[in-house]
């Protein structure tokens, strides 16, 4: 695994997300009121990126068709049980904020 600097620290508003690429992989960056998350970009409804979505806690909506996930889990949370996206560790330091991918 690698530690790869996808933002600066600051970047991301609280309580909102940024899209980003790490080694060709597309990843929603989340900061909440205490921490940051990261997982798939892409909903799984019609692949929209969740990045720009409404964020509640440590949900997020889908802008596209308001389907829901749970950012620190991955796990969509209605329409289809058993639906959850990847989730990368972050690390927020000093020089920026990094994902393991």
């Amino acid at each position: 695994m690698t530690w790869i600097k996808v933002a600066e620290s600051g970047d991301i508003k609280e309580n909102s997300g940024k899209e980003v690429t790490a080694n060709g992989v597309k990843i929603a960056l989340f900061r909440t009121t205490d921490n940051y998350y990261a997982i798939d970009a892409l909903c799984r409804h019609q692949d929209g990126s969740l990045a720009p979505g409404d964020v509640q806690g440590e949900i997020v909506e889908c802008p596209l068709h308001s389907w829901h996930y749970n950012i620190r889990t991955g796990q969509l949370l209605d329409y289809l049980d058993g639906v959850k996206l990847k989730t990368y560790k972050v690390s927020c330091e000093k020089n920026g904020i990094y994902i393991e991918v």
